[in-house]
């Protein structure tokens, strides 16, 4: 009879160590309304949620009433445009946390002003908790794609054995980097392609929001 009334018991703890383990997936999520030292209103909301497969979902709005100058540097003859600010609604496809800062990486895929359309996004973010000693803190940036055409080698060699050649790259003082594939691709910018410490925060004159940074 002791068998009988144990064995549930002892079926249900063999169960619960089989089960894999569930593991909470990392998130960066916010919304700031913020001033620069130009007195343009800007606005930023943002809801970013990591994936298993090292991806992330979610959207990205953005809002800056500061005048943007878009001029010819490439030779082709257009000629510049002056926007009266922008807006602006991008696909998030990255996340990179570190403690209470953030990377996120965008796709544009709308905006009043045509250029940004396709552009990537890179909005790194940090969370201060409550606000009430330090504010939170954030900084963005706009990269188009990159095409490159050749493929680098050393000119002394006939064949360079090292093009072509693939490595993982760490950091060998910390033994929880997960590391990188080397060498990167470098046509396009996402949230890993910096670290996360490289960032310079923008001078925010004043701001009010929140932002929350899940590890």
């Amino acid at each position: 009879m002791k068998m009988k009334a144990f064995a549930p018991f002892f079926a249900l703890f063999l169960l619960c160590i089989a089960a894999p383990a569930v593991t909470k997936a990392q998130s960066a999520s916010g919304n700031y309304k913020f001033t620069l030292d130009d007195g343009a209103a800007k606005y930023v909301e943002f809801d970013a949620k990591g994936q298993a497969d090292g991806s992330a979902t979610g959207s990205l709005f953005m809002t800056d009433e500061a005048t943007v100058i878009y001029s010819d540097v490439d030779g082709t003859g257009e000629d510049s445009t002056k926007y009266p600010g922008f807006s602006l609604t991008a696909a998030v496809d990255g996340l990179v946390i570190d403690k209470n800062q953030a990377v996120v990486s965008a796709v544009v895929r709308d905006s009043s002003v045509r250029e940004l359309i396709g552009q990537r996004m890179l909005l790194t973010v940090e969370d201060n908790g409550d606000n009430t000693r330090v504010p939170d803190r954030l900084t963005w940036g706009f990269y188009k794609p990159i095409q490159i055409t050749w493929t680098p080698s050393d000119s002394e060699l006939k064949e360079d054995p090292g093009v072509g050649l693939r490595w993982w790259a760490t950091d060998y003082e910390r033994k929880d980097d997960v590391g990188y594939a080397m060498p990167r691709d470098t046509t396009t910018v996402d949230a890993k392609t910096f670290p996360v410490a490289s960032y310079a925060f923008a001078d925010i004159a004043s701001g009010a929001g929140d932002i929350l940074v899940r590890p």
